[in-house]
């Protein structure tokens, strides 16, 4: 009997090597020191968090770069005196403004099963290449069809980053910074635009795009120094790399310190699974039970309720105005006569919705996500009531010029503007006081729109799904809203010529209105909230009242229960 003694005891000490000491068997767990204790200030607890996030950020200031290449190449492309294979009607410019579009919800669809084989860490390393290779066909493309591909490239790295992107965020922060980091990353988006509008106006355009291949490769670099998803280490078994991660985003701490938070998502991830999984598999041992349960997850309360809600706040983001409003932003300011250039007021609207989206990041966790966003759709709504009562009043009654401007024509420069439409617009016969209103309601509600109700979907995707499906289900949510954002763009011109100009924006108003009323009554304040704490107020075990919760009901510090891992 002495041998399978020592059997097992070799057997325990391997076993050991791959935990952390406080999971690890008696004989050993009884070398943890249990009175260590630290005093962890906010700031050293945060650090970490903010450089992580700022450093998987990299990659949303990166495709926020891909999306205000097009603005410069174009006009440049079309005005440049150079020969050149590359030549741009109407119908390709269309194209090129809306083809990552389309390829995005093909890359959204795969993100999560992306993600969850790879890890969220090498699965953001690994989508820089698409964007590398993007950047290198722009500045070698001798065709528009290298253009196209370059920019099918773009779309789909840009889709198959959303579910590791937004989910990363969501597991690895604390709870009362989750919102404020989530937000940043709409802000990064667009100050990647905003960057590549400054390069434009300096260098030529093969010359940006060159220049802008360091992004994607200064994000993989940087990414190797970031921990992995410690959500993803203990769904893979792998708790001491878990541990490793959680003390290096609590501030480079002890295992002690970190033990509580470990056995909290031990707890959802293992233990109450595996509870679930006991009871399901009493039930049923068949062949197909297994395909059978997955398919389950997705008809659950936790996931359909969640689901309609982000699908909700998509549709709202996009149909209050936002959208179109970005993408048809210079026909919109020569229609209302602006005075001033209508290149320098679409660099002003980028402007305002950078500050908007830096000013939502920093409040959305002093005042939560329900009053900002309602403060939001309100402003935006206001603003666009605005824009409706102008036009009707000055019988403005569809864009001017569109017959000859296609529906990509916030990508056109003053060269485009001079070779033909400026000489068709009508002008608005209004004092010269009365002009600067309209210019002014119109950079108001970008103002607003991106202030909360733009950034809010992609904030809820990466908190409100259950952990078994996060990663599919921000990606499935991810496509659903950028095929949105595609039918409000290409529906707009449509809605014009049915509900004529002042009619479109009264829709647009309608739509923050009444979503205002709706989110009031469905939409719970997230903000500090664990994960699991969401996941339980949507599937109903929950005694927390979320949608009357504020920031200081929460409990999120409360011990988590003690797991015997023995």
């Amino acid at each position: 009997m002495a041998k399978p003694k020592r059997f097992h005891k070799a057997e325990d000490e391997s076993q050991n090597k791959y935990l952390p000491l406080f999971m690890q068997s008696p004989n050993i767990k009884k070398n943890f020191i249990e009175s260590n204790d630290e005093t962890v200030s906010n700031f050293r607890r945060a650090l970490p968090q903010i450089l992580a996030v700022n450093i998987q950020n990299l990659l949303q200031f990166g495709y926020g770069m891909t999306q205000g290449f097009p603005t410069i190449a174009i006009p440049a492309i079309q005005s440049s005196a150079e020969s050149s294979s590359i030549t741009l009607n109407k119908e390709q410019i269309s194209w090129l403004s809306s083809i990552n579009l389309i390829c995005m919800p093909l890359g959204c669809l795969f993100s999560g099963m992306f993600a969850q084989y790879l890890g969220k860490r090498r699965a953001m390393q690994l989508v820089n290449l698409p964007m590398l290779a993007a950047w290198l066909l722009f500045y070698s493309a001798t065709c528009t069809e290298h253009m196209y591909l370059a920019l099918c490239f773009v779309g789909i790295g840009g889709g198959l980053m959303e579910a590791a992107v937004i989910t990363y965020v969501a597991e690895i922060t604390d709870p009362k910074y989750r919102g404020m980091f989530s937000a940043l990353a709409t802000t990064c988006v667009s100050l990647g635009v905003f960057t590549q509008f400054l390069l434009g106006s300096l260098m030529h355009w093969r010359t940006v795009a060159i220049v802008s291949t360091v992004i994607p490769l200064f994000s993989i670099a940087m990414l190797c120094f970031v921990p992995e998803s410690p959500v993803w280490l203990i769904r893979e078994r792998r708790f001491l790399d878990a541990v490793k991660a959680l003390q290096w985003l609590r501030g480079w701490v002890s295992e002690k310190t970190v033990e509580t938070e470990f056995k909290q998502l031990y707890d959802e991830l293992i233990t109450q699974k595996s509870a679930r999984k006991t009871v399901e598999d009493q039930v049923s041992s068949s062949v197909g039970h297994s395909l059978k349960k997955k398919l389950h997850m997705w008809h659950k309360r936790s996931f359909v309720v969640p689901f309609l809600l982000v699908l909700l706040t998509f549709f709202i983001c996009h149909f209050s105005g936002k959208t179109p409003i970005r993408s048809y932003a210079v026909l919109i300011f020569a229609t209302l006569k602006a005075p001033m250039d209508k290149n320098s007021a679409t660099i002003l609207l980028g402007i305002s919705e950078l500050l908007a989206t830096i000013l939502g990041a920093v409040f959305i966790h002093s005042t939560g996500k329900r009053p900002l966003v309602f403060t939001s759709m309100l402003g935006t709504g206001a603003c666009i009531s605005g824009i409706a009562i102008y036009t009707h009043s000055l019988d403005i009654r569809e864009l001017t010029g569109i017959e000859t401007v296609n529906a990509s024509t916030s990508m056109l420069n003053n060269s485009i503007l001079h070779n033909g439409m400026a000489s068709q617009l009508s002008p608005v016969n209004v004092h010269s006081y009365l002009e600067w209103i309209p210019l002014l309601l119109v950079l108001l509600a970008a103002f607003f729109a991106n202030l909360g109700i733009r950034m809010i979907p992609w904030v809820l995707i990466g908190e409100m799904f259950p952990a078994e499906i996060r990663r599919s289900a921000s990606g499935f949510a991810g496509c659903m809203g950028y095929l949105f954002g595609f039918l409000a763009n290409k529906m707009f011109l449509l809605m014009i010529s049915v509900l004529t100009l002042p009619g479109t924006f009264a829709f647009y108003a309608c739509v923050s209105f009444i979503g205002i009323i709706i989110l009031y009554f469905i939409m719970p304040e997230t903000e500090g909230c664990t994960l699991g704490e969401i996941e339980a107020h949507f599937s109903k075990k929950s005694d927390v009242n979320l949608l009357r919760k504020t920031k200081n009901d929460n409990s999120q510090n409360d011990d988590a229960k003690v797991i015997d891992y023995e």
